[in-house]
């Protein structure tokens, strides 16, 4: 029992910087609260699983965040990576992605950027970042919501640990699907307010 809860406990302990994956960090402002919840944390893709079939499907894996306990507002930290997760981009491109004609820079490497479009009615913004050939991240992204407890989220990746291997995330593209729900909110929010008055 102890043995297996090892490498658990590792992944909690260890500097984020010094492991491979993507270093993100998120803030996140509560309605009425002048300081951020945040905290930094890694994603870190995990392989898919194999069946016993003698006919293997192509299976796609998920993705690993590791927190760095000893980095933001404590206990905080479940919830913080709990939004983030919803906000994350894993993937290769979509119908709404699109190559711009710039790139930024991590350290010694220049990513080409990609442009999401967001869904009408959304205040946020998202930049995404092509961190291997055919495989895009998310970058950037910052969003204020009118209900709710949230005020503003602020999600930025801060650097590139190692990206041999990383691959498309089998829920990658859940960012795409959280923007539509927080449309729908909004909108059904808006309906609400229109049959009140």
């Amino acid at each position: 029992m102890r043995r297996s809860l090892l490498p658990f406990l590792l992944a909690f302990s260890l500097p984020v910087c010094a492991q491979e994956g993507l270093r993100y960090r998120i803030q996140v402002w509560m309605h009425g609260e002048v300081k951020p919840l945040e905290t930094q944390f890694r994603l870190q893709s995990i392989a898919g699983t194999r069946s016993h079939n003698k006919v293997q499907k192509p299976r796609m894996g998920g993705w690993r965040l590791e927190v760095d306990r000893a980095e933001g507002t404590p206990y905080a930290q479940a919830m913080l990576l709990a939004r983030a997760e919803r906000l994350l981009y894993l993937a290769g491109p979509a119908p709404q992605t699109k190559p711009e004609p710039i790139s930024l820079r991590f350290r010694n490497r220049s990513l080409p950027v990609w442009s999401l479009e967001m869904p009408k009615g959304l205040h946020a913004s998202t930049v995404l970042v092509e961190v291997r050939p055919g495989l895009l991240a998310l970058c950037d992204f910052s969003g204020r919501f009118s209900r709710g407890d949230v005020d503003r989220v602020e999600l930025h990746l801060e650097g590139l640990d190692g990206t041999d291997r990383l691959a498309p995330a089998e829920d990658g593209t859940l960012l795409l699907s959280t923007l539509q729900s927080l449309v729908q909110e909004a909108r059904e929010e808006a309906a609400t307010t229109v049959t009140v008055q």
